[in-house]
């Protein structure tokens, strides 16, 4: 394959896109690393928003997974976005389409915002916003669950849709939200019992869908990448498939936030209550830093 001129359509925060002449477009897959600065030292954390750095060989690697999957996918009937691999390691070729979303049909109203972005989730064990919103379910206890959310704009939330919403809306029609559902359902088993062989433990993963610009068709899209799945090692699942050293493994918390404002009346500076906030972590999920990068690069063999 011959190197073709792309021209750069935007840039984001883990893969720049380009178009190319043929109408495709390229993925080329970055080094940059999102997480947060702790006594200014990054910490990777895929679940955050803001880059803190880069792990050298981070973008081949999320690469070579989006290919592996998507390929694996495709042999099993479900329609995706990707094309073939690129020239360079870290560059994927993929059919454009269209994000699922709706515009907003309310700009004469402040705060109005439209909708794009629609990602489903797999969750496997309770783990994570799951918990947080239904905090009286025991953490690593076995779930079959998939969810869709709207992508939050920067420093917001996601958005978490009902299935009914998404009809309503006419993002879906009521059959493609119930396949594109058993869809991500489907993926999430394959990519469980993939991950199991290779000795760890799928705990959830997030994938965005969009509608080829061709056929109209629902169609996987982006990337499927250590940046958007989670998965633990040192794990014990009884029968049920709970995990049984979730006290060991699992750290939860809730804390009362807080801002420091300056008092109307007395001029002094106290503390004013915010926001009620949950916390839950485990120490044995392979987080996308080196260490956790290296382990699933050399366990499929990347």
């Amino acid at each position: 394959m011959g190197s073709v001129i792309v021209d750069l359509l935007y840039r984001g925060k883990t893969k720049d896109v380009f178009k190319r002449p043929d109408g495709n477009l390229e993925f080329h897959f970055k080094d940059d690393a999102t997480g947060y600065m702790v006594d200014g030292k990054p910490v990777f954390n895929s679940g955050y928003d803001k880059v803190v750095g880069q792990i050298h060989g981070k973008g081949e690697i999320s690469c070579k997974f989006t290919k592996y999957f998507f390929e694996l996918f495709e042999e099993k009937d479900i329609p995706t976005c990707f094309v073939e691999a690129g020239t360079q390691p870290n560059v994927m070729i993929v059919k454009p389409a269209k994000l699922l979303g709706l515009e907003n049909q309310a700009k004469d109203f402040k705060g109005s915002d439209e909708i794009y972005g629609i990602e489903a989730v797999f969750r496997n064990e309770v783990m994570g916003s799951w918990w947080r919103r239904y905090p009286s379910q025991i953490p690593g206890s076995k779930l079959d669950v998939v969810e869709f959310y709207a992508k939050g704009k920067a420093g917001e939330p996601d958005i978490l849709m009902v299935d009914d919403a998404l009809v309503q809306l006419g993002m879906m029609t009521q059959k493609e939200m119930e396949t594109t559902k058993e869809r991500t359902n489907q993926i999430g088993k394959i990519m469980y019992d993939i991950f199991l062989k290779r000795g760890f433990h799928l705990v959830d993963g997030k994938m965005e869908w969009g509608r080829d610009l061709k056929t109209g068709e629902i169609i996987l899209i982006d990337d499927l990448s250590p940046d958007t799945f989670r998965v633990c090692e040192g794990y014990d699942l009884d029968e049920q498939g709970n995990c049984r050293v979730n006290k060991q493994c699992i750290m939860t918390d809730c804390k009362q936030t807080s801002n420091k404002a300056k008092c109307p009346n007395c001029s002094e500076i106290v503390e004013v209550p915010e926001g009620f906030k949950r916390y839950i972590e485990a120490k044995n999920i392979l987080s996308a830093d080196p260490a956790g990068l290296k382990k699933l690069a050399e366990a499929f063999k990347l």
